[in-house]
């Protein structure tokens, strides 16, 4: 039988709980009917209908389907075709060997890997309130009911929806739920959402705990489901056939709590959103649209949302960002939405333009105006198509041509960059073996020296590493200082209540938002003193791996023109920050760098580096999202959504205005605020000097295998000649595969 009984009950007015009571049932078993209506019985249909204040005719009628889903069209074709084409060739052309020798240039495994990566498409992220609607609103978009949706809290997983094309041969099933072990995780514990390991048999079958039909979904994938057996699931797997989903991933996160409760698992699973999201589409209810919580949650995303505008000058600016009032129902007028979509936008732009907005805007180069940010705002209502057909016109430029333009964009110049920094690499490395086997006695004389050096050297760069992390320590308590004097001049009645003076007129306005705007000048405050100190660490960076290079200009030179075999301290360094679980001030050093193209091929540092916000395909090579590395007042438990705490607040005796800072600066102290950004700043400089000593231990073992190296070369005339025409034949082999590297690079 086609009928919706949650659409019925909710234009009735009723929640599953009021539903329930009314008919004498849990409101788990709601839930189950309403997901499942051809399993209600008969008797219990009628009176299903009655409580509605409605018949089973009305409400077989009634039963609307879902519109036609959003089609940006196949917008990557092209590109999978040309990825296809890379991927054949570098099947087709492995060396003739491995080679094992310092500084080892990029191998066509690497170029495997990354192409894995570069067939991802874009994740769509739905991210909001838990009653805002976040899947009914991914079902429509896709234009089936796909995810399960109802009024109280549903989702319970991370759920991951892919195109089924995207499904692997040897996966038969719709659906797979996943334990939390499936990712894996840095070395502070963090997850690390890795969706190729979606295509991995081996590590999918080992932590799948459920699979099948969507039912397994609807079973397991949310809050309060009837099921003989639990389990408990982290993420799930969907494939299914949609449109939309040949241009993006849907993904839909538990929706946040309306408590101040950051501990929550649902909360955490929310705020991992950050890893992973191209394209974010934060939804709002109309009724209570864009609160203080919203602000703050919001503020957080943008800060760690990519920019495309970096790698595509013609990207909308903020074009990835989606902000959808929901329940935009016909009893509210057409009028009254676009009030309320104004009036949000104007107060968010107000609450972080001195702030996430600058950031942002100094990172793409391009200034962010109040209208930017309005053009983002969107409504929603699925049975009246006026209500969101902006927001669904706009979703399909992004999808199907802008966000696409930007990701070829980024990904043929990284190709370009393989095929011409890597052989430029490798020449270097060609000449110099070549010069071996007729400057044997150069080589020895080189081994001679570096040996000779190598007492002074180890003294010397012992030296500098205790002076670094002596100058991480001074530039942590500077930055402490610094913002610790900020705090106490900021947060105090007087002050707080010029702020609130000077920035609300409406009494209502002040308490909703004055203490989250607070919240935000001060993760402001300390973001510009951890950049600044940040920036300062970079020449000592450079001062220590120079001591590598140094080394070298002290080598002898018998022959002009001669050159000895390369050694990258830098590559080398990165190398090792690519296990760090976060690098701290380092990713400043690193943006220093200017063209990274040359290690590209480092995965896990570019993914640390791309979450951090460098760029390292052309553009502004910034980093703006330190709140990733020292987190901000949804990473630091700081519970600033608790408006109710001044709605309540008799305001009489004295101002208005002096009462709420009275009442807000005793809120902060409570929530012991300044302690917990200065922990979080201190974890920051904690990960630096972390990050560094790995760093310089990747740089020193490789420096040894250099020397061992040189050792092996010089040991024996006949071996050592042999040794390196092995080496300089892969060598070729390898320059030539990368200058030959077959990309059409199509960016229409």
């Amino acid at each position: 039988m086609n009928i919706d009984l949650r659409g019925a009950r909710e234009r009735a007015g009723l929640s599953q709980a009021e539903l329930a009571a009314i008919l004498g049932l849990s409101q788990a078993q709601v839930s189950r009917y309403e997901q499942d209506p051809g399993a209600i019985p008969t008797e219990l249909l009628l009176r299903w209908t009655q409580a509605l204040g409605t018949d089973i005719q009305t409400l077989v009628a009634s039963a609307i389907p879902l519109p036609p889903p959003v089609d940006p069209g196949d917008p990557y074709r092209q590109l999978q075709r040309d990825l296809n084409l890379l991927e054949q060739y570098v099947t087709d052309s492995f060396p003739s060997g491995e080679l094992n020798i310092p500084n080892n240039p990029p191998t066509p495994n690497d170029v495997i890997k990354q192409i894995y990566r570069y067939r991802q498409k874009p994740n769509l992220v739905l991210v909001g309130r838990f009653d805002s609607g976040k899947s009914h609103l991914a079902n429509t978009l896709m234009g089936a009911k796909i995810l399960p949706s109802q009024y109280q809290p549903a989702t319970r997983v991370i759920t991951f929806v892919k195109h089924i094309s995207d499904r692997p041969s040897w996966f038969e099933d719709q659906v797979g739920i996943l334990a939390e072990d499936f990712w894996t995780r840095d070395e502070k514990g963090n997850q690390i959402f890795d969706l190729t390991l979606f295509d991995s048999q081996f590590w999918f079958e080992r932590h799948c705990i459920k699979a099948g039909s969507l039912e397994v979904l609807r079973q397991h994938g949310v809050h309060d489901h009837v099921s003989e057996v639990k389990i408990e699931g982290h993420s799930a797997i969907v494939y299914v056939e949609s449109p939309l989903l040949k241009s993006c991933n849907v993904v839909d996160f538990p929706g946040y709590s309306d408590q101040a409760d950051q501990t929550s698992e649902d909360v955490k699973k929310a705020s991992s959103a950050i890893q992973i999201a191209d394209l974010i589409v934060y939804t709002s209810p109309v009724n209570g649209f864009m609160n203080a919580e919203d602000f703050s949650r919001l503020s957080y995303l943008l800060k760690v949302l990519p920019s495309p505008e970096t790698y595509n000058k013609e990207f909308p600016i903020l074009g990835n960002l989606f902000v959808v009032g929901t329940h935009a129902n016909p009893s509210i007028s057409g009028t009254d939405i676009s009030s309320i979509l104004q009036t949000g936008s104007i107060r968010l732009y107000k609450h972080i333009n001195e702030t996430v907005l600058v950031e942002r805007s100094k990172n793409i180069d391009r200034p962010i105006e109040k209208e930017n940010l309005q053009m983002r705002f969107f409504s929603f209502w699925e049975e009246t198509p006026r209500r969101w057909e902006s927001f669904k016109k706009e979703l399909v430029l992004i999808l199907g041509q802008s966000l696409p333009k930007a990701r070829k964009i980024k990904i043929s110049h990284e190709i370009s960059l393989l095929k011409n920094e890597v052989p430029n690499q490798i020449s270097e490395q060609i000449r110099a073996y070549e010069q071996t086997t007729s400057e044997l006695e150069q080589r020895q004389q080189e081994l001679e020296v570096l040996e000779k050096e190598e007492p002074k050297r180890r003294a010397l760069l012992k030296q500098k590493r205790l002076k670094i992390q002596k100058r991480i320590t001074e530039l942590q308590s500077k930055t402490q200082d610094s913002f610790q004097q900020s705090y106490t001049a900021s947060i105090h009645v007087s002050a707080v209540e010029t702020m609130i003076r000077n920035r609300y007129r409406d009494k209502k306005d002040a308490k909703e938002y004055a203490a989250g705007y607070l919240t935000e000048q001060l993760q402001g405050k300390i973001e510009t003193y951890i950049k600044e100190n940040s920036n300062s660490l970079k020449t000592d960076i450079d001062e220590f791996l120079n001591t590598y290079e140094e080394v070298f200009l002290k080598l002898p030179k018998l022959n002009l023109g001669s050159v000895s075999i390369p050694f990258d301290p830098k590559g080398a360094f990165i190398g090792g920050l690519a296990g760090a679980g976060s690098v701290g001030a380092l990713a400043v050093w690193a943006a220093s760098l200017g063209n990274l193209g040359a290690y590209i091929l480092v995965a896990k540092f570019v993914s640390l580096l791309s979450a951090l916000g460098i760029s390292i395909s052309g553009g502004v090579a910034t980093v703006v999202s330190f709140v990733a590395a020292i987190g901000g007042p949804i990473t630091l438990g700081i519970g600033l959504f608790a408006a109710a705490i001044f709605l309540g607040l008799a305001l009489f005796g004295e101002s208005w205005e002096r009462r709420l800072a009275k009442k807000i600066v005793s809120h902060f102290e409570e929530q012991r605020v300044l302690h917990k950004f200065l922990q979080g700043s201190e974890e920051y400089w904690q990960d630096t000097a972390k990050a560094f000593e790995k760093g310089a231990d990747a740089v020193e073992d490789q420096f040894q295998e250099y020397i061992q190296h040189l050792r092996e070369l010089c040991s024996n005339d006949e071996i050592s000649k042999k040794k390196v025409e092995r080496i300089l034949l892969i060598l070729g082999e390898l320059k030539a595969f990368f200058a030959e590297i077959p990309w059409r690079g199509s960016i229409s």
